[in-house]
């Protein structure tokens, strides 16, 4: 009996070992899966920027090695942001040289960058401090000589000679001094009669502007009422001039009016899941459009295909971004043929899509006052389709079938693969 009991005991406490094992084995599994994951959204990240991830040591752990790759990213950023400053002040400064004839010094000697910036910026105030100083001399003499020879002109169309240093004693003579004397007078008279004439001048210019004005002021009215939809009254309909000025403010108040009240209504006719249109997902796309039109039928046209140009744009980044990482990750950036080829049949994809694959999932139609028709659509598209679309003419196409396997071995290329079997249920 106790040899049974010893027995007995033995095993309970080798199957209690046994359940501790496979539970501690299934967790570390799943912190190993959950580790090695988040090492593989690193080294993305690390590549993106055109880095290679610092290798694993040997028996070294992903746990540990994990803080090495995020500082690494870290670093990468830090630096990344600290050039992208740099650069843009050396930008700023060459351009600036560029555009006053200069050759920056950047191009003629071989300098590291903060160098260069401080050498740049030194060459932009020396030329800034000296040009500054010769314009502001050339100014002053031009000055002086145009006066100069203004009053010389003006002397010498009266039949004086003017007084220059070679002649001063001449100001003593009282002729001259009775010309001098004449010639203010004359100023003075001329510059009377030139008042007279600026004020008249002046007064037909004002009459002219304010009639311009007015024609203007009237011409953009008559835009804006024709802008609303409506006909500007004929100016003989008016009593005056002013009354027809009076007559258009009012009815483009009177049509405001109308329009404002006719919005009013459409905001209330828009529909909540117009408003709030649902979130779109990985595997989902959802867009609206709305459209007034003078028929019904027309209305509804325009509407679904305001949402098929808004499903175009959306789906054209979506899938223009995996094509940017199926092309860095097959390394044929530099290959223009197949990255230009790859590039056109995703543009072909997204075309094809405003013609089928899309679904209404809800509609609206309103009246308005006037006779036309505002319609609402929701439209959504399974994003699956138009990446299935997108592998079959890849595989198909003939100009890639060289680099086909460098595509298909991209992860990038895979994520699209898994997305259309879970489409498919393939």
């Amino acid at each position: 009996m106790k040899k049974f009991t010893k027995i007995l005991i033995t095993s309970l406490l080798a199957l209690m070992l046994s359940l501790n094992f496979v539970t501690v084995s299934v967790a570390d599994s799943h912190d190993k899966s959950a580790e090695a994951e988040i090492i593989k959204e690193l080294k993305k990240e690390i590549y993106s920027l055109d880095a290679e991830p610092k290798k694993k040591f040997l028996f070294q752990s992903k746990k540990k090695y994990i803080p090495i790759l995020k500082e690494q990213l870290a670093e990468l950023n830090k630096e990344l942001e600290k050039n992208k400053e740099i650069q843009a002040i050396k930008d700023k400064i060459i351009k600036e040289l560029l555009s006053l004839g200069l050759k920056p010094v950047t191009e003629i000697n071989e300098i590291d960058r903060d160098k260069e910036i401080i050498a740049l910026r030194k060459q932009l105030e020396d030329f800034k401090s000296k040009s500054a100083a010769d314009k502001k001399i050339d100014e002053k003499k031009q000055l002086i000589k145009k006066i100069k020879s203004e009053i010389i002109n003006e002397i010498k169309s009266l039949g004086e000679e003017p007084v220059t240093n070679a002649n001063n004693e001449l100001n003593k003579d009282e002729e001259i001094i009775a010309l001098k004397k004449q010639l203010a007078e004359i100023k003075s008279v001329k510059a009377a009669d030139k008042k007279v004439a600026d004020k008249k001048a002046g007064d037909e210019k004002a009459a002219d502007e304010k009639n311009k004005n007015r024609a203007e002021v009237i011409q953009s009215i008559k835009n804006e009422i024709l802008f609303l939809g409506e006909t500007p009254i004929l100016e003989f309909e008016a009593t005056s001039e002013d009354g027809y000025f009076d007559a258009l403010r009012m009815q483009i108040d009177e049509i405001k009016a109308i329009k404002a009240q006719e919005e009013k209504d459409i905001q209330q006719a828009i529909p909540n899941w117009f408003i709030k249109a649902p979130q779109g997902t990985d595997t989902m796309m959802y867009v609206r459009g709305t459209a007034v039109v003078d028929t019904l039928q027309g209305s509804i046209d325009m509407a679904t295909n305001a949402a098929l140009r808004a499903l175009g744009k959306k789906l054209d980044s979506r899938l223009n971004s995996k094509v940017k990482e199926t092309v860095r990750q097959a390394g044929i950036g530099e290959d223009l043929v197949t990255k230009t080829e790859i590039n056109r049949v995703s543009a072909y994809v997204v075309k094809e899509v405003t013609i089928s694959g899309w679904e209404i999932l809800e509609t609206k139609l309103v009246t308005l006052d006037n006779g036309k028709y505002r319609s609402f659509i929701l439209v959504k598209y399974p994003v699956a389709q138009a990446y299935k679309a997108y592998i079959a003419e890849i595989e198909k196409n003939p100009k890639l079938k060289n680099k086909l396997s460098a595509i298909k071995n991209t992860e990038a290329f895979k994520e699209l693969e898994i997305f259309v079997s879970e489409f498919t249920g393939a």
